[in-house]
């Protein structure tokens, strides 16, 4: 199993610590543009198939009948901080189905935003289920199921036919039957399927440009980029890569975190789609790896460079705030190899 040097962390100068992984860029229609590492273990993308989990919420009608918000969208499709403003989404989303937090199939939770969990301690209250940052995804679901009439209870369990009609778009994004691969349980509860971090980003890049895909199930992608270029503080939340590439390019680069070291990107305009694995499962590492193949691919302009810096090169700080170190892009891996070409879907 190969994997390549992504990034470095210094100290002084001196490496402190190396984060290796794998990571492809395909074109929507299978091609494989540019890989690094083993891309075709099998992996588990987690978090960052949401966007494509949420194309259900739209092409069943669901979202046009309740009238669903670019927000509301955008939290359906995000990993989210827990921040006031999550919060409030979510809460207000549940009750205009006349449901509530308890419906929703994830534990409860403390806010990944630590500025939010520190006022939610300092209150008396405690974790809920409203915090997880799976709650917007768990929303959507629910609300699928509603208009489709299917029972509310157990929807996250892999034989409700919910989590089936997932597993059926998945299995046409990605090109493979997933139902024949292992299949865990996430973080949140909801079913786990395994791809290799080829066949994730083939979905991605299908997500990127779906005008290959019927119509319907293109329509439906272009409704949710719209609602993650409008509105992407909700896809991830404040000082966030996910959210703030979304800002800085306009909705050129639409990235999603996955846990244990997953990050993807959409790139619209090219057709196509990134993903990246840290072999370690760490997240400190993804930011700079991605920023670095953006670059290489020429996606990025100078000022765009400038204002994600912070990504690109990360600045450790101590406990005093003193710059100590930073987490910077390794020179030795930028270079491509050959690999297998992409399925395409049936």
């Amino acid at each position: 199993m190969s994997y390549e040097l992504f990034a470095e962390v210094t100290r002084n100068g001196t490496v402190e610590s190396r984060h290796f992984g794998a990571a492809v860029v395909c074109d929507y229609r299978g091609k494989v543009i540019e890989s690094w590492g083993d891309i075709n273990r099998l992996i588990y993308p987690r978090s960052a198939l949401k966007p494509m989990l949420a194309v259900a919420l739209v092409e069943s009608g669901a979202s046009q009948h309740y009238s669903l918000s670019d927000a509301e969208l955008s939290i359906a499709c995000a990993s989210h901080q827990g921040e006031a403003m999550h919060q409030e989404l979510v809460k207000a989303w549940l009750a205009r189905l006349g449901l509530s937090p308890d419906h929703l199939a994830c534990g409860a939770d403390f806010p990944d935003d630590v500025e939010s969990a520190h006022r939610l301690l300092a209150s008396g209250k405690q974790a809920d289920r409203i915090h997880h940052n799976c709650s917007g995804k768990h929303a959507g679901f629910l609300t699928t199921a509603l208009h489709l009439g299917m029972p509310l209870k157990d929807f996250h369990l892999v034989d409700h036919p919910l989590q089936q009609l997932s597993l059926d778009i998945l299995s046409d994004l990605s090109g493979i039957n997933l139902r024949e691969n292992a299949i865990g349980i996430d973080g949140c509860g909801l079913p786990a399927p395994t791809m290799s971090l080829l066949q994730l980003g083939c979905m991605v890049a299908r997500f990127a440009e779906p005008s290959d895909l019927p119509d319907d199930r293109a329509d439906a992608i272009f409704r949710l980029q719209k609602a993650l270029i409008h509105e992407p503080l909700y896809a991830a939340g404040h000082g966030t890569v996910v959210s703030e590439l979304n800002q800085v390019t306009q909705g050129a680069v639409l990235a999603k975190t996955g846990a244990e070291g997953i990050l993807t990107a959409a790139l619209p305009a090219q057709g196509m789609g990134i993903a990246i694995k840290i072999a370690d499962g760490g997240a400190r590492a993804r930011p700079t790896t991605l920023l670095a193949i953006l670059d290489r691919l020429g996606i990025l302009s100078s000022e765009q460079k400038k204002q994600l810096q912070a990504h690109i090169t990360h600045i450790i700080k101590n406990s005093r705030g003193l710059a100590v170190g930073e987490i910077h892009p390794a020179k030795s891996w930028l270079s491509g190899q050959d690999v297998k070409p992409c399925p395409t879907a049936a």
